[in-house]
Formats: C-alpha cells, sequence, structure tokens
C-alpha cells in the first residue's frame, strides 16, 4: 500500500496580487509623506538662518547707535554707521566723515525736536517718519545678475537720500507702497533695495575662469529694515501716561528687520521669508 503524501498549500494567485495591492498602497502612502517631510525641513533650516541672520542685524544696529553715533552740526538730527556684511561702501574713517547717500549712513526719523507740548500719542505716532535702509531716494546703484550687470534707479521719491542729512527734508518711506483689499486700504514697508550677503570665501576670479557658481545657501539671503519713533512718553508724570499727558521723547524706535531669499532689485512687491520688530534707544 502507497503511503498518502501531505497535502502541499500555497499561495493563490488572487491572493499575490492581493498582497501586492496591499504593500503598493502602503509605499504609495510613505512616499506622500517625504515631499512634505522635505519641505517642512526646508523651511525648518530657512527660518533657521533668518532667525540668525536677525539677531546679527540686531547686534549690529545697537552697536553702531552705541558706539558710532552723531549728531548734526545743530544738534537736533542723530545718525549712526552700520557696519554689516551687505554694506557696499566704504565706511569713513570718522563718523563726522559720513555721506548721508552711502548706504552705511542710518537718519533716526526724529519727529520735528522744535515741538515739545503734550499731544495724542496717536498722532505724535502717525506724524513720525519711517525710514527704510539701505535709502534707494535719489540713488543709481548697480546689480550683478545672471552674469550681467544691470543699472537701477528709484525714481519714486525726488527727495535727496537722507535728506542730505535732514529729517524734515528726508521722503516717508511709510507712503510709498499701499494696499487695498476688500475691507481697508493700509500701508506697508515698501523695500527696493536690500543688503546683500555674501560667501567672503568664494573666489569669483576663479569662478568666472572655470565657469563655477557660488551655490554657498548664505549668498540668497538679503535683508533690510524700517525705521520710525516709537510710542514713547517722556513726561515723566507718575501717573499712567495717556493721550492728555503724553509728551514725545523721541529716545525709542521701532525697528522691522525684513530677511528676504533671492530678492531681485527694483521690485515693488517683495514679501520678507522672516520678519521681527525690535526696540532700540537713542
Amino acid at each position: 500500500m502507497t503511503p498518502s503524501r501531505p497535502t502541499e498549500e500555497g499561495f493563490t494567485i488572487l491572493e499575490i496580487l492581493l498582497a501586492v495591492v496591499i504593500l503598493t498602497v502602503g509605499l504609495l502612502g510613505l512616499l506622500a509623506v517625504f515631499p512634505v517631510a522635505m519641505q517642512s525641513g526646508k523651511k525648518a533650516v530657512e527660518t533657521t538662518n533668518a532667525v540668525i541672520i536677525t539677531k546679527s542685524v540686531e547686534q549690529a544696529i545697537r552697536a553702531g547707535l552705541r558706539e558710532r553715533k552723531r549728531q548734526s552740526p545743530d544738534g537736533k538730527w542723530t545718525y549712526f554707521i552700520f557696519s554689516h556684511d551687505g554694506v557696499q561702501d566704504p565706511l569713513p574713517a570718522k563718523v563726522k566723515e559720513a555721506r548721508p547717500g552711502a548706504d552705511y549712513y542710518i537718519l533716526l526719523p526724529s519727529p520735528d525736536p522744535d515741538r515739545k507740548a503734550s499731544q495724542p500719542r496717536d498722532a505724535f505716532y502717525e506724524r513720525g517718519k519711517t525710514f527704510v535702509f539701505p535709502e534707494s531716494d535719489g540713488s543709481i546703484w548697480e546689480v550683478y545678475e545672471s552674469g550681467e550687470t544691470r543699472e537701477v534707479k528709484d525714481e519714486t521719491s525726488q527727495a535727496p537720500a537722507n535728506g542730505n542729512g535732514n529729517v524734515m527734508r528726508a521722503d516717508d518711506d511709510r507712503d510709498d507702497r499701499e494696499i487695498t483689499n476688500s475691507f481697508e486700504t493700509f500701508e506697508t514697508i515698501d523695500v527696493r533695495r536690500v543688503y546683500y550677503l555674501s560667501n567672503r570665501f568664494f573666489d569669483e576670479e576663479w569662478a568666472s575662469d572655470y565657469n563655477v557658481t557660488d551655490t554657498d545657501p548664505i549668498s540668497q539671503y538679503s535683508f533690510a529694515f524700517a525705521i520710525r519713533p516709537a510710542r514713547q512718553d517722556g513726561s515723566l508724570d507718575l501717573q499712567y501716561p495717556d493721550s492728555r499727558n503724553f509728551v514725545p521723547s523721541g529716545d525709542l524706535y521701532e525697528v522691522d528687520i525684513l530677511v528676504f531669499r533671492s530678492f531681485r532689485e527694483g521690485t515693488t512687491s517683495a514679501e520678507p521669508i522672516y520678519e521681527n520688530q525690535i526696540l532700540v534707544h537713542r
């Protein structure tokens, strides 16, 4: 008698196809996560770089106000020298030799210093000008892009750069751009020029000879900042300051630091990838 052989069992074609479908669906779901994760990682790196740049700019502004500050001959206007990567004009040997049209020259937009009477807080705040740096009023500058140099001129204002050192003659950059939506019209900061960060270790002459481009991420970033008087009470009253006893001191300023990526000079609609506001003391 021939012994019976054990029954051999296996997967049917239908079971194999079903397993393949389940595996494929699972892999597709897993692969769909990668672009989102990569985008989130890229955004995190971009934000981290922007925060570091912002802190560096803040330190440079405070250092300029602390160490390289000077007043106009009549003592009414204050300016300081801004020293940071991205400043193109050669820094002066002495602060008093600074040129108002240079991109290192930062004029503080103080309200009219001859007006000392108490006034409504909001009226004082709205009365103060906003200055955006690097200055573009009355300026012509060159931009190097895609292997070519082009000339850019800001013709939106006929005012001289920084009013030639006079706040009352300088243009109010706050009125350069308005945005209207279905609810309201509001003013926003309009940046025409930026301070470009650079890779100082990149040899441009060597790169030109061998047709090599700078791939350092830092070279893609740039920044600008806007300054305006803050709502600061200088009455020194013991009572809580309000619109009835507010006396502007003119010592505190709001500074908006804006960081951009791949900024194109001359644009009127650039949006920063990061923005931060600080208070500084004159």
